[in-house]
């Protein structure tokens, strides 16, 4: 069982994304912000995070400074998923954590739960080679 970890504080996309999860092969936990991903992180290890960009408390680009700061050498696949699109906020986001596993920037209006789902279960399939 794969376990994700969803870090977005748009609900109706949480709640679509882990209903949409094979439950026979993924278990999902959801946080609403960075602050509280990284708690879900000290209690769990998930095989792959979903990461939204813009939320409130602490967002993406931040999340992914403080999990360097506090898992120095630890990497875990991350897809960034935002409604940004342009180049430089996903030049951006790619650069901030490709030296902790971000694989991947979904922008989620392009995107349907299936891209999704076939975009995680291939960077999976990548982080694992």
């Amino acid at each position: 069982m794969k376990k994700v970890l969803i870090i977005d504080d748009n609900e109706i996309f949480a709640k679509t994304l882990i209903d949409s999860l094979p439950k026979e092969e993924y278990v999902a936990t959801h946080a609403w912000n960075g602050a509280e991903g990284l708690d879900e992180l000290k209690k769990d290890k998930p095989d792959i995070i979903i990461l939204d960009l813009m939320m409130p408390k602490m967002g993406g680009l931040q999340f992914l400074e403080a999990f360097k700061k506090e898992n120095p050498g630890r990497k875990i696949p991350i897809l960034i998923s935002s409604e940004l699109s342009s180049t430089k906020d996903i030049s951006e986001a790619v650069s901030a954590g490709i030296d902790i596993g971000v694989r991947g920037y979904i922008i989620k209006s392009t995107q349907n739960m299936d891209m999704i789902i076939r975009t995680m279960d291939s960077t999976l399939k990548e982080s694992t080679v």
